[in-house]
């Protein structure tokens, strides 16, 4: 295989046909500047022709009906230095990579899977399974929530937040704008003084309620959480849904009956009203024995009520059970059993949708599952759950309203398809809100295009539009190159990842200061220049420290977390947590990796 190592141009394999088979081909030629060929199976599919509409050097699209070892061989995997498998079958993936690995064990494969216990299974060095959903519905999430974002630095809170925000302490920028369409990524102070703050990355207190965010593989523990259980008084408030007006209205006649002859008895025979109820009550509902010295007046009624309760007693029954029946099958679909506020509305349960509405419900927060298809693979985990589903085309008002969308905080809309992505959200905007609902509906849209998501945002107002492929690809590419992103963080059409980086021997940053991290544009950084990139050209070199994980050494000491301020020399197996662009990563990473021949075996620094 061929290492993806300083001053080489590593190749790369990536299987596929979607949008995140083209970003992540665009992440793989532009920013870490290898060259990649893509297997599809029709060249002149939609994505195919995205990828070729690239026009970047190094990129070759080869079609393949089916994938084999042939197709895979003539695509340059026995020179690979990675290949990604990224279709959505996760049963062909994994054969794909069981064969990748039977046939080039040395070979590195990245696998897109949704199914986690599956991906647990397959798992293992030289195979990293990813989910591009577990990437993208944290970031989703939090913006239907609008929340803040934690971010995965060991014992560290920190969240990024916008300049719209309550302030928390600031510890650098993220994003700034120059008021336009001009984004610039971990801006220099220079580049501040023109332009304005958009995304900050502070410090969270420790009463701070944020969310848990991780972007990794969920565990199986899934589906029903032991503890949930319908409640008696739920099942009856659903009986009472079902039944209506019919199950009052029998009710109610059957209770006029009893007391009419209740009176009647009293008033002929001067015993007590519950001994009065009692006699009505027994010929009203189970008949009795005649009693030939009773009252003829007693007679004549116990005679009446016996009468009448032949005609109220099965109209009782049989709205009782057909209310039973309903309200099995009501609890059964799924279906919303009372009217829902503040809550958060799915539309499209694939499995970024699926996703979704796990974290939402494990979060606590009220949610609504909508689906056009009831086999739909996020319905059945829905139901599982016990959050509400409901079934129908939610471009229909029928089926917003079923929801409850005019009293919901947000719809979230992850369906395929553009036109049917924007016809839901006019749809959602159309019903009317309800008097004690948020007075704006949060809308958060799954576009592919970055341009139709800035016009839809100035269309709809309160908008987000956001791509799973945007936010996933970066983590999938730098796992091809062998990094591993802790998580993503998105503005606009610019990405930025959080990353662990270990610090080989004999490495450039073995013993460099810990400034030398910080990277900047244009071959210089922000240390001592030791660290500086050697060319000024191409995508973006940036990066920032967050901390420094020291190594713990066997005969004790190590094991601390340092901040930036506390400046010290970095050692062999200390591991430095950055925020970068995704060509600073690339260079960080040589920068860390030990010269060819030398070994920096994890055993041998801890002596």
């Amino acid at each position: 295989m061929t290492p993806a190592g300083p001053g080489t141009r590593a190749h790369y394999v990536v299987v596929g046909d979607g949008p995140l088979a083209f970003r992540l081909t665009r992440a793989l030629a532009s920013r870490f500047r290898g060259s990649v060929t893509v297997l599809v199976p029709d060249r002149t599919s939609r994505y195919a022709q995205e990828i070729l509409a690239l026009e970047l050097e190094g990129v070759d699209v080869q079609e393949a009906a089916r994938v084999d070892e042939d197709a895979l061989k003539a695509a340059g995997a026995p020179r690979a230095a990675a290949a990604a498998l990224v279709n959505q079958d996760d049963g062909g993936n994994v054969a794909l990579a069981l064969l990748l690995r039977e046939t080039w064990p040395a070979l590195h494969v990245v696998v897109r899977i949704f199914d986690e216990s599956l991906g647990r299974h397959l798992e293992r060095d030289r195979c990293t399974v990813l989910s591009s959903s577990a990437f993208a519905a944290p970031e989703i999430v939090g913006a239907a929530l609008r929340r803040q974002v934690r971010l995965p630095v060991r014992h560290r809170r920190l969240v990024t937040v916008s300049d719209e925000e309550p302030a928390l302490p600031t510890r650098m920028v993220l994003f700034a704008s120059d008021g336009g369409t001009g984004v610039v990524a971990l801006p220099t102070e220079r580049e501040l003084a023109t332009h304005t703050p958009k995304v900050l990355l502070a410090d969270a207190g420790e009463d701070d309620v944020l969310p848990e965010v991780r972007a990794d593989l969920e565990p199986d523990e899934d589906e029903v959480d032991p503890h949930r259980r319908r409640r008696f008084g739920e099942y009856l408030r659903t009986l009472a849904l079902t039944s209506g007006w019919n199950l009052l209205l029998a009710a109610g006649v059957l209770l006029v009956v009893v007391l009419v002859g209740a009176v009647t008895i009293r008033l002929a025979t001067g015993a007590s009203f519950l001994g009065a109820l009692y006699e009505a009550v027994l010929p009203s509902l189970a008949g009795s024995d005649p009693d030939h010295d009773a009252h003829p007046v007693v007679k004549v009624t116990q005679v009446a009520l016996t009468v009448v309760s032949v005609a109220v007693i099965p109209w009782v029954t049989g709205v009782v059970v057909d209310g039973v029946v309903r309200t099995q099958r009501l609890l059964d679909t799924g279906s919303p059993l009372r009217a829902m506020s503040d809550h958060v509305v799915v539309v499209g349960m694939g499995d970024l949708g699926t996703r979704i509405v796990r974290s939402l419900d494990r979060r606590g927060v009220p949610v609504i599952a909508v689906d056009v298809d009831e086999s739909a693979r996020g319905i059945a985990v829905a139901r599982a759950r016990d959050v509400p589903v409901v079934i129908g085309d939610a471009r229909r008002a029928t089926t917003l309203r079923g929801a409850y969308v005019g009293a919901a905080q947000a719809i979230v809309v992850v369906t395929s398809g553009g036109a049917t992505t924007i016809g839901i959200s006019f749809a959602a905007r159309s019903i009317p809100r309800a008097k004690d609902a948020p007075a704006s509906l949060r809308t958060v849209l799954r576009v592919f295009d970055r341009d139709l998501a800035r016009r839809i945002r100035r269309e709809i107002p309160d908008s987000v539009g956001l791509s799973s492929s945007f936010l996933a690809a970066p983590s999938f590419a730098a796992a091809m190159i062998g990094q591993e992103v802790k998580a993503t963080i998105p503005y606009r059409d610019r990405v930025l990842v959080l990353a662990e980086i270990l610090v080989e021997r004999g490495s450039v940053l073995d013993g460099a200061h810990s400034s030398d991290v910080g990277l900047d544009e244009g071959g210089g950084d922000a240390g001592t220049g030791t660290a500086g990139r050697p060319d000024g050209d191409g995508p973006p070199v940036r990066s920032r420290l967050l901390a420094v994980d020291s190594v713990t050494h066997s005969s004790g000491g190590g094991g601390r977390m340092f901040e930036p301020s506390q400046g010290r020399t970095l050692n062999p197996g200390d591991r430095v947590f950055v925020i970068a662009t995704t060509a600073g990563l690339l260079h960080l990473r040589d920068l860390a990796r030990a010269p060819a021949g030398l070994t920096a075996a994890a055993s041998g620094l801890n002596d």
